[in-house]
């Protein structure tokens, strides 16, 4: 990953003059820091020595990541405020390419585990005026790297040959790669500056991006009824940053004629909440009602402060099954819209019932 001094110079950019809002970010840690009793000519030093110290690199940092991914941020009005959950989970890129007088520049990922994102900026003399609209990508990819691919191929399959690994590695290039790499991006004008942002966001195969070496493909992007042909690639590597919160118990969800579904635990990320759960007494396989048990235990929805959070996709699950009878499963949500502090969701809904976190023992956080 960059350094802030490289970024800044492979983007082209100046240093950014610290804000009203970064100062106000600053004074609000100091002061919670500070004894209550120290006098405020105190708490002015220490700011002004943390300007000074931080001025170039801070300035830099601060609203990098509300600004490439604003269209996520909590509250959209004051994406600054989502800055630092955003920067936690994020990785700086700062790659640009230039094709037939237009720009891309992929600014920065979030992969948290479950849901990758990344920011892009799109720049020409002429962009068209086209806000919030989703942009056909069938051309669009986004996979490990062929490097990436065959060093772990040995790993993953030990018996494959040289040949096989090379007829392997050539059927995916050709075909798997964008028959099975579904992208949703989405545009959003900026007017200050005429150029526009894309939101790639990608869930289908999360399973590869766990510290690998990952290549961004985006060729014949469609906006309404101007094609941008490209093709722009990228190779990068997102840093997986948990920001799982995680709590265990044993709560009874719904009561059945002859048993009980209990939630085991819980785990709420910046974009997806999910519970674990158990039957209480053991069935014979296949004795069991598996539809209604998915009904029961469905997650579609979370609040935050008092407010409510929905996925704005579909909803998933699994069921387990062992040779003793015992029946386990776990269900959770989709990605939200927006992105989520978890230490600040108090209550998830399942099956239509609200299941308060407070009535679960927290477990693990990100910085445990």
């Amino acid at each position: 990953m960059n350094d802030w001094y490289d970024l800044t110079n492979s983007l082209d950019t100046n240093v950014l003059t610290l804000d009203e809002v970064s100062r106000a970010h600053i004074e609000k840690r100091v002061r919670a820091a500070l004894p209550r009793r120290k006098k405020r000519r105190a708490l002015v030093a220490v700011i002004a020595a943390v300007l000074v110290l931080s001025a170039c690199g801070y300035a830099v940092a601060t609203g990098h990541f509300s600004d490439w991914f604003r269209q996520i941020a909590e509250d959209p009005a004051e994406p600054e405020a989502s800055e630092e959950l955003l920067s936690s989970i994020g990785t700086v890129i700062g790659q640009s390419q230039t094709v037939d007088g237009v720009t891309m520049t992929l600014n920065g990922a979030i992969w948290d585990g479950n849901t990758m994102l990344l920011s892009l900026t799109l720049t020409e003399e002429s962009i068209p005026d086209y806000r919030w609209v989703q942009v056909r990508s069938e051309d669009s990819w986004l996979s490990a790297s062929e490097a990436q691919i065959r060093s772990t191929l040995p790993q993953e399959m030990p018996h494959l040959t040289e040949a096989e690994i090379d007829e392997f590695v050539k059927q995916y290039l050709e075909n798997w790669r964008s028959t099975f790499s579904y992208l949703e991006i989405t545009s959003t004008q900026e007017d200050e500056d005429g150029s526009c942002r894309l939101l790639v966001k990608d869930e289908s195969r999360r399973s590869q991006y766990d510290s690998n070496e990952l290549v961004l493909h985006l060729e014949n992007l469609v906006f309404g009824e101007t094609t941008i042909a490209g093709p722009f690639e990228f190779t990068f590597t997102a840093q997986q940053k948990d920001a799982t919160v995680r709590y265990t118990g044993r709560t009874l969800l719904a009561e059945r004629e002859d048993y009980g579904i209990y939630v085991t635990g819980a785990e709420v990320s910046p974009f997806r909440a999910k519970i674990t759960y158990e039957l209480s007494v053991p069935f014979p396989e296949g004795q069991y009602d598996s539809e209604a048990l998915h009904y029961a235990t469905e997650v579609d929805r979370i609040r935050v402060n008092g407010e409510e959070y929905s996925p704005s996709n579909s909803r998933g699950s699994t069921l387990e099954h062992d040779e003793d009878g015992n029946v386990r499963g776990s269900a959770y949500t989709g990605s939200f819209d927006r992105i989520v502090d978890p230490a600040q969701v108090e209550a998830i809904r399942v099956g239509g019932v609200w299941l308060e976190l407070n009535s679960f023992t927290l477990t693990e956080t990100p910085s445990s």
